[in-house]
């Protein structure tokens, strides 16, 4: 997805965020409050009169907090398992972008103690996910998010971005076209309601 490996260095605004994700203003500062703790950014505390800035990995949990939302799933939940359980869903978006070429699926499970994930990186990991024992009596209701996909459409917004602000005169006919194609795709994308 990228030479880069690190996903964690702070260097995109609200504004690429924003235009990444098409999540509000708002309801990014919101998520990025302190005292609310939903996001907790790559980049330390910010001072007066300093711009807060998000890493890749940031704007993943954006994308990731916004999906699971629309669905109706709370932020604050989302955010639980992002950042505080045994096996972080942020860890296993470095993973995700690291190795491109293998679906990494996040499989979110619901149940009275709230949320709990568990990493499809696998058809073996979800055959044993699918069929463990110790849950043959139960019923839980899960989600199953793609986070190689979530992965993908930041990196992809991140090159739109970087496209777009590199001057006329830089910019092969290679880079154009495939440019010109992705905003197509994208269009098509809104045009079925697509995700």
């Amino acid at each position: 997805m990228g030479n880069r490996v690190d996903i964690e260095i702070p260097e995109y605004t609200q504004a690429d965020v924003i235009r990444i994700t098409a999540v509000s203003a708002k309801t990014l500062q919101n998520w990025t409050d302190p005292n609310r703790g939903i996001l907790r950014l790559s980049q330390d505390s910010v001072g007066k009169g300093r711009r807060r800035l998000y890493s890749e990995l940031d704007i993943m949990a954006v994308t990731m907090i916004a999906h699971l939302g629309a669905l109706g799933v709370s932020p604050n939940l989302v955010s639980q398992l992002f950042y505080e359980r045994e096996a972080k869903v942020s860890d296993w978006f470095k993973s995700a972008f690291q190795d491109p070429d293998k679906e990494y699926i996040c499989r979110i499970f619901f149940d009275a103690d709230g949320l709990f994930a568990r990493l499809i990186a696998s058809s073996e990991d979800n055959d044993r996910f699918a069929y463990e024992e110790d849950w043959a009596e139960q019923r839980f209701a899960f989600i199953q998010v793609s986070l190689t996909r979530i992965a993908s459409f930041v990196v992809f917004g991140i090159r739109d971005i970087r496209f777009e602000e590199t001057p006329e005169d830089q910019k092969t006919e290679a880079e154009k076209a495939i440019y010109s194609a992705s905003k197509e795709l994208l269009g098509d994308r809104k045009k079925a309601k697509l995700p």
